[in-house]
Parts: structure tokens; sequence; C-alpha cells
């Protein structure tokens, strides 16, 4: 058991999946901060404000990284859940995961955005992602049941192929050239959708990985590696989001730095929360509980905050500051609320499940309790 826990200690593709509710986490937060964090610093008055400032400022102006490491682990995560039971409970398991917030959220924008029935069926069901503009209406969540959909056929050639990496490589590539070839014929904000589909398919290799059974062994090397990694991707997101710097592909800023950024803040926030889990284990279960909280419940956050939070953020902010709340205050008052609802909202939705899946696990019990008896006799 001990050469097993070092093992896992020792491979950071197998501690990223041990620690994905904390990344997970964190990411929704850094999510939350890129969209309604109000600046704290915004009027800095002497050399240390101003440092502070313009970390406030890179920090949430380069937040949509979040939306890819959810979909790194999702990556890896789908080449566990493939493997448990057949295709049909596979999808179910997934759209069970995002209908209902997803849904509750569209029942919740309808009125406050006035949209017709035709309108509300084509946010919805993702229609008007495709057809109109990927922001029309939770944007993530089409694009995720999109990969949901073909990862699948994907996974097929994948596991058979003996050289994975190479086969991720040529995906990757031909991505790249599709990409460049569709650029004068696709629309534009879709690109903010499939300039994440390398980011997927490198979570699909991680997870592969993850479950080999070779001892895999990351030296000192490799996380001086993984930390240069994040110095370039923290370099080339501030070279594409303050210096216009661009790259061949519409939308580029959300390929390179946010690759690197990624991987290496993947691998080095799970070891990281290995290393509080050995040398300050109190301090580390308090960490990935409080992490781990936001982490379970991340796709709720991201619905409260299409249909609560957008709709009537002004109001909020308008309100809070009317009781004399600062800036810091009402992030946290924000950041609460949204918490708050979000974990309310992912009870309700489980027990909601847990009603419509109640026959069938009656079914099945008493399935079970008939093969008892018919052994017994």
């Amino acid at each position: 058991m001990d050469n097993e826990n070092k093992d896992i200690s020792n491979n950071g593709f197998k501690l990223i999946m041990k620690y994905r509710n904390v990344i997970m986490g964190i990411s929704a937060v850094w999510i939350f901060v890129f969209h309604a964090w109000i600046p704290i610093f915004n009027q800095p008055t002497g050399s240390v404000t101003l440092f502070f400032h313009y970390v406030e400022e890179y920090l949430r102006k380069i937040g949509y990284c979040g939306v890819d490491i959810f979909l790194l682990l999702s990556g890896m995560g789908l080449t566990y859940a493939i493997k448990k039971g057949s295709l049909a409970r596979f999808y179910y398991r997934r759209i069970r995961r995002v209908f209902l917030p997803y849904f509750a959220a569209g029942l919740v924008c309808w009125p406050i955005k006035h949209w017709t029935a035709l309108e509300f069926l084509g946010n919805v069901t993702g229609f008007t992602f495709f057809t109109k503009h990927i922001h029309s209406f939770g944007w993530f969540v089409p694009a995720i049941v999109t990969l949901y959909l073909v990862f699948p056929l994907y996974y097929k050639f994948f596991s058979k192929v003996k050289s994975k990496l190479l086969f991720t490589a040529l995906s990757i590539t031909l991505w790249f050239l599709l990409s460049i070839l569709l650029c004068e014929h696709m629309r534009f904000d879709l690109y903010g959708f499939t300039n994440r589909i390398p980011v997927f398919l490198i979570g699909i290799y991680f997870g592969e990985i993850s479950q080999s059974e070779k001892d895999i062994i990351f030296t000192k090397k490799h996380y001086l590696g993984l930390f240069a990694a994040l110095a370039a991707g923290l370099f080339l997101a501030y070279m594409y989001n303050f210096r216009d710097f661009e790259i061949v592909l519409p939308g580029g800023k959300a390929v390179v730095p946010n690759i690197l950024l990624t991987i290496s803040i993947s691998f080095l926030t799970a070891k990281l929360m290995e290393i509080f889990d050995r040398r300050a284990p109190r301090f580390g279960r308090f960490l990935s509980a409080v992490t781990g909280f936001w982490g379970k419940m991340s796709l709720e956050m991201y619905c409260v905050y299409i249909c609560f939070l957008v709709p009537f953020f002004g109001i909020y902010v308008s309100f809070l500051a009317d009781l004399t709340f600062t800036r810091l205050p009402v992030n946290l008052v924000i950041f609460a609320i949204s918490s708050g609802l979000s974990w309310v909202a992912s009870l309700l939705f489980n027990y909601l499940w847990e009603l419509v899946e109640l026959p069938q696990k009656h079914k099945k019990v008493d399935n079970s309790k008939h093969e008892q008896t018919c052994i017994t006799e």
C-alpha cells in the first residue's frame, strides 16, 4: 500500500485525477473573477498598489483560461467514464449532469431576456450556438455536449492505435489545418469554441496515460519544465491580451498560451496539494474541502452566473454600494451568494434525479432478490 501511494505521489498524471475537484474548484473561482470581479486596486496611489493593480488586472483578464482547464479535466475524466458501462449509459450520465442546470437557467432567462418560445428552445438545445452565435446563451454547455457526443467515436480509434501521442499530435495538426482552411468560411465567434479542441484532445491523452500501469515518475526536471511552461504561458497571455500580439488563427489568444497555462497549472496545483497533504495534512484536507466544494458544483455556478449574475449584476453592485460596501466586500458578498445559490441548485437537481431514477433502483433490487430466491430454491 505504501508503494502504491508513493507511485501516485510521483506520478503527475495520477495526481491530477486525484485532485481533479480541487483544480476544477480553483478554475471555477478564476472564471468568476474573469466575469464578475470588481477591481480593488483600480486607483493605485503608490508603487505597491500599482503593482497589485497590474497583477489583479492581469489575472482577471486571463481568467478565461479556467474554461480550458475544465476541458482538459473533462477529456481526462471521459477516458474513465467510457469504460464504466454501455455507450447508452455513457451518454445518459453526461446528459444527466448538464441537462437540469442548463434547462433551469434557460427557464429563468426566458422572461428576463424576453425570448419567444422558439428562441427558448433554440437556446436550450444549442441550436442558436451553431446557427447564430456561440454566446447566444451559455456557450460552454453546448460546446461540452458537442465534445461529449463525438468523444466515443474519437476514442474508438484513439484506443486502438499503438502510439497515442502520435495520434494526438496528428489530430491536433488536422485541427490546425482545418482551422486555417475554414478561416474565410467559418463564423469568427465559433473559433472561441474550436480553438479549445486541442486542450480537450490533450486531456484525453493525459487521461489514458493516468490509467497506464507503467511506472511514470515526475522528477525535479519535469517540474522545472512545467514552471518554464507556466512562465511562457503567462508571457504569451500578456502579449496577446495587452500588446495585441497575434498568430495565424482567429481568436488565437485561446490556443498557445492557454495550452501552456492549462497543462502547467494542472500539474503544479496537483503537486502542491500532494505536498500539503503530506507535510501539512490538516491544511491540505481543509483546502481540498473548500476548493472541492466549488469543483463539485462548477456547472451549477456557471448556470447561476448566466441567469442570475449577468442580468442583475449592476443592481447587486448598486444595492451593496448604497449600503456603503466597498469593492472587496461587494466581490465577496456576490461570490458568496453565487456559491450559495449553486449549492442549493446542486442539492435540488441531485434530489430530482434520485426521484427520476428511483423506479429503476427498485427494479434492480427486486431482480436481485428474485435471483437470490431462485438460487436458494
